[in-house]
């Protein structure tokens, strides 16, 4: 007789490489994926957002948090996760998108702890330099001022004395 295998086992055998990304130098796995993913191997999965005073975030001095619960067959693994803005700062006061935004980032990451993708989170934990975000950040620019037809040497020159954070701000800015 066959042993059965464990939810983790199951999961963490998925290949979800192809629906990698990565941002402001972390890797990530879209929610809408993971989601689909998850369905596929167990379509009765659930998850559950936490409430605080009928709130789906609890604010504190450090910030405000989110918690996703994902439940596999009477298993149940949560992911507490900070609300972040656009730079992955934390956020006091977030709006509605900024909410929306850390649910579905923990609850990615609540699919994770059953198995699916967690190695792209290795590391994770680890900050990066301050150097190594501005050459991320440069890297994102290019990429997108290439994307529109707009680099060149004086773009480039221009671009080379900005700071991670007008980096960010013009990386914002050419998106909208």
């Amino acid at each position: 007789m066959q042993k059965e295998k464990s939810i983790y086992e199951v999961l963490s055998s998925v290949n979800v490489e192809q629906f990698v990304k990565g941002k402001n130098g972390f890797k990530f796995l879209s929610w809408s994926h993971a989601v689909a993913q998850l369905l596929k191997h167990y379509p009765n999965a659930e998850w559950k957002i936490r409430e605080w005073d009928s709130k789906p975030y609890l604010k504190t001095d450090a910030g405000c948090f989110v918690e996703v619960s994902v439940i596999i067959d009477g298993v149940s693994r949560s992911q507490l996760h900070p609300v972040l803005d656009f730079r992955n700062k934390p956020v006091k006061d977030p709006d509605a998108f900024q909410v929306n935004t850390s649910l579905q980032r923990a609850l990615t990451k609540a699919i994770s702890l059953h198995g699916m993708g967690l190695y792209i989170y290795q590391g994770e934990d680890i900050p990066l330099s301050e150097k190594e975000a501005i050459e991320e950040s440069r890297r994102e620019m290019i990429q997108l001022l290439k994307e529109n037809d707009n680099y060149n040497d004086a773009s480039h020159k221009y671009m080379m004395s900005l700071n991670y954070d007008q980096l960010q701000e013009k990386i914002k800015e050419y998106r909208k």
